[in-house]
């Protein structure tokens, strides 16, 4: 959580509230994407669950209707032995990143399985990289993978170029943190199996 912006912001804001706001520059609504979540909204006529993928459709824009709100927002608990990385760059604590990747996978046998990919601050909404993902399923997440990953990021990648930064920046950018994060989570895999033994 000390990611998510300033102090202030975060004793007073709820998670399902920043899912709702659906900023494609945050990390709420990028982590309930990016570990396959639901969100359940109510109204009136009832509840309605709407999977993340579905939920957010634009930049600060959901699938709400008018006169719905979100009462609970589901997540797929992570397994114990997973690895996981985290990697986001904001020029300080608690702006909003200009770039963000985050993973879990599992070590099988040497290989990885059950890889999950998110990201950030590059694109219109929070995205799931279902194609990254199979990059990294079935490999032994080396270096040269880790290259293959950077080089397909800078090819799918649409980030906007704002004041902030440009789009180019922002596709080196996500290529150096999807490095990072991947080689942690694989390292954490790793530690989790042999503790295991």
């Amino acid at each position: 959580m000390h990611h998510v912006t300033h102090m202030t912001v975060r004793n007073r804001g709820t998670f399902g509230g920043s899912v709702a706001h659906a900023d494609p520059a945050t990390e709420m609504p990028m982590m309930t994407r990016f570990l396959g979540g639901t969100v359940i909204a109510s109204s009136q006529r009832g509840r309605r669950e709407i999977p993340a993928a579905d939920f957010f459709v634009g930049s600060l824009v959901n699938s709400l209707e008018p006169d719905e709100f979100v009462i609970r927002v589901e997540l797929d608990a992570m397994r114990p032995d997973a690895g996981w990385g985290f990697e986001e760059f904001a020029k300080r604590h608690g702006d909003f990143a200009l770039a963000c990747f985050a993973t879990t996978l599992h070590c099988v046998d040497g290989r990885a399985s059950d890889v999950r990919v998110g990201m950030m601050g590059v694109g219109e909404t929070p995205l799931r990289l279902e194609e990254i993902e199979g990059i990294i399923e079935g490999t032994d997440v080396s270096e040269p993978v880790l290259d293959t990953v950077a080089d397909r990021l800078a090819g799918i990648l649409t980030p906007n170029t704002d004041i902030h930064a440009s789009a180019d920046y922002r596709r080196h950018l996500s290529g150096v943190l999807a490095k990072r994060a991947l080689r942690a989570a694989w390292s954490r895999a790793n530690h989790e199996r042999l503790q295991a033994r």
